[in-house]
């Protein structure tokens, strides 16, 4: 599920230099994409994802399509070159505008209303929490099921290799955040470090790990564990899209505390930054220690010197 299609649905843009605005994807004549007033066409385009600016550079459009257009698609086509008469860019950015506010700017209440209305469930907890949107976003998705690991990949026919990229298992939300080597090894510091015993599942981290202590506590535990699935799902998609080599288990962590240090920032209290801070300061000293007295071995996915539990 494309988190920026999600958020750009309840929008629309006023176009401007065409730049930041897809020809077909994006709404902008009218309130609906071309995408889907006119999905027999953009079945058949070769580059769905071109911008207006990119379209409009020739004067004959630059836009191809796989097959000659004929009967309703040739009709379809001709109003569209017809409704691009009146398009002239000039020298600004794009403008998007939000449908669901009069003013047209963005407000997170009126999107979480929007959900609601939709029929989704959104989990209050992850929304109050202090973190970037697509942050908000990717754990509401991941709490949902519907985060696209490679075997909800499958389910929309999707056929490549299934496998985690980390360690070769079968790739699940499970087994990705939860079970594979490399999501036991932040789990398990945090265990080491605070004494909370790893979460089992997913439903297991929202409902009740993430729900352990007070409230202020408890938007803590959920700040933290977002910074390390985030880093985890980072890690996994450069070496799934941008061919990476897979990061060192010590670099991962690195990185989702270097997402807690980021976070720490929009916190509205000084001792909730404080303690964010805290927490990645500590869990690096843990795992420089863990691969100080460990070296090598601290690669190896068979070896855990940190306790286990079950």
């Amino acid at each position: 599920m494309n988190v920026k299609d999600s958020f750009l649905g309840l929008g629309h843009f006023n176009v401007k230099d065409g730049t930041q605005t897809r020809f077909w994807v994006d709404a902008w004549l009218g309130n609906k994409p071309l995408k889907d007033k006119f999905p027999a066409l953009f079945n058949i385009v070769r580059r769905k994802q071109d911008s207006i600016a990119t379209v409009l550079s020739s004067p004959n459009l630059n836009i191809s399509f796989r097959r000659n257009l004929m009967g309703r698609n040739l009709e379809n086509w001709q109003l569209i070159v017809a409704s691009l008469q009146q398009v002239n860019l000039m020298e600004e950015r794009d403008v998007f505008v939000w449908n669901l506010k009069d003013s047209g700017a963005f407000i997170v209440k009126s999107m979480y209303a929007a959900l609601i209305n939709n029929g989704e469930r959104v989990p209050q907890d992850i929304w109050r929490t202090k973190l970037p949107m697509k942050i908000k976003v990717f754990m509401w998705y991941l709490k949902r099921g519907v985060t696209l690991t490679k075997d909800n990949l499958a389910r929309r026919n999707w056929h490549g290799d299934k496998s985690c990229c980390l360690c070769h298992l079968p790739e699940t939300i499970q087994h990705l955040f939860l079970d594979c080597f490399y999501a036991k090894f932040l789990w398990r510091s945090i265990h080491i470090l605070f004494g909370i015993v790893p979460p089992t599942s997913v439903r297991d981290l929202f409902e009740s790990w993430s729900k352990s202590s007070n409230k202020k506590y408890n938007t803590l535990l959920l700040t933290a564990a977002s910074a390390l699935l985030w880093a985890i799902w980072l890690t996994r998609n450069a070496i799934v899209f941008d061919k990476c080599k897979p990061k060192s288990l010590l670099q991962v962590l690195f990185r989702g505390t270097h997402w807690l240090r980021q976070w720490a920032s929009l916190q509205r209290h000084e001792d909730l930054k404080d303690h964010l801070i805290s927490a990645a300061v500590h869990l690096e000293t843990l795992a420089l220690a863990f691969y100080s007295s460990n070296g090598w071995l601290a690669q190896r996915q068979d070896y855990f010197p940190f306790p286990v539990v079950i």
